[in-house]
C-alpha cells in the first residue's frame, strides 16, 4: 500500500509532475537515502567541514561546506553589529539523534505518557531519528535551546538581528510560531536552516524516503499514525 504521505505529496503538488519531478530526480541523483537520514560520518565526507572554534564551544561538529561559509559570513556581519552568534548544534548523525530520542523516551519527564502520546509529546521539540533536518548538515541551533532566552535582554537582540538579517545570508527560521497553520514541531527561535541547500534536500528526502523509513528506536511504530513525513518533515516555514 502506498503510504499516506506519498499520496499527500501528489495531491498537494509538492513535488508535482512533469518538470518538477524531473528537477527532483536530477538534483537527487548524487544523493543516497543513507545520507539524508544521517547515516554517514561527516568527518570523512568531502561535503562537510568542521565548525571553527570561534563559532562554537563544542568539539567536532560539522556543517555542509556551503552552509558553513554562509554562516561564517553571517556571524562576521553580526559581530560588526555587536551580536555574537554561537553554534549549539549542527549536523547530527542518525545515531546521535537516536541517543537524544531514546534518552527522552526513557526519561522520567515523559513517563506520564504512553504509546503514541509519549512520542507526540517528545515530538514537540525533538525529531524521530531519520527525520531531522540536522541530518542534512544544513541546519544550526544558535546560542540557546529555549525560546525564553530570545525574549529578553541580549537574547532578544540576537533574535531581532536574525529576523532582520539572516535571510540575506540564506538562513530561515523554519519553525515559527505556528499562527500560519504550520504543523509539526513547536516554535524554535534557535533553529535556522540554510535554505539554498535545505530546500533541495527536502525535495530529495521526500523523493527518496522508503516506505519503512523509521525503525530501530523507541516508539518507531507510531511514526505512521503520527504522520511524521507530512506533519513534521514538511511542517516548515519558508522565506518570508
Amino acid at each position: 500500500m502506498t503510504p499516506l504521505w506519498k499520496v499527500t505529496l501528489v495531491a498537494l503538488g509538492i513535488l508535482g509532475i512533469g518538470h518538477a519531478a524531473a528537477r527532483a530526480q536530477a538534483e537527487c541523483s548524487g544523493l543516497a537515502w543513507a545520507e539524508l537520514k544521517g547515516d554517514i560520518d561527516p568527518t570523512q565526507h568531502p561535503g562537510f567541514a568542521p565548525v571553527p572554534d570561534h563559532l562554537t564551544n563544542k568539539q567536532d561538529i560539522y556543517l555542509r561546506t556551503g552552509a558553513l561559509e554562509a554562516l561564517e559570513a553571517m556571524a562576521a556581519a553580526a559581530r560588526v553589529d555587536g551580536i555574537n552568534l554561537q553554534v549549539v548544534s549542527a549536523m547530527r548523525t542518525w545515531s546521535h539523534q537516536r541517543r537524544i530520542w531514546n534518552g527522552k523516551w526513557n526519561s522520567a519527564r515523559f513517563m506520564g505518557f504512553t504509546g503514541a502520546a509519549r512520542a507526540a509529546e517528545i515530538l514537540r521539540y525533538s525529531s524521530m531519528p531519520g527525520s531531522s533536518r540536522h541530518h542534512w548538515g544544513t541546519d544550526v541551533d544558535l546560542n540557546a535551546l529555549e525560546n525564553e532566552h530570545f525574549e529578553s535582554g541580549a537574547g532578544a537582540e540576537v533574535y531581532a538581528w536574525l529576523l532582520e538579517n539572516a535571510y540575506d545570508y540564506g538562513f530561515v527560521q523554519v519553525y515559527g510560531d505556528m499562527r500560519n497553520g504550520r504543523t509539526g514541531y513547536q516554535e524554535e527561535k534557535w533553529h535556522w536552516s540554510f535554505w539554498p541547500l535545505a530546500e533541495g534536500y527536502l525535495r530529495c528526502y521526500l523523493d527518496l524516503c522508503p516506505e519503512e523509513a523509521f525503525t530501530g528506536f523507541e516508539g518507531a511504530a507510531y511514526s505512521d499514525s503520527l504522520r511524521i513525513i507530512d506533519r513534521y518533515v514538511q511542517g516548515v516555514d519558508g522565506p518570508q
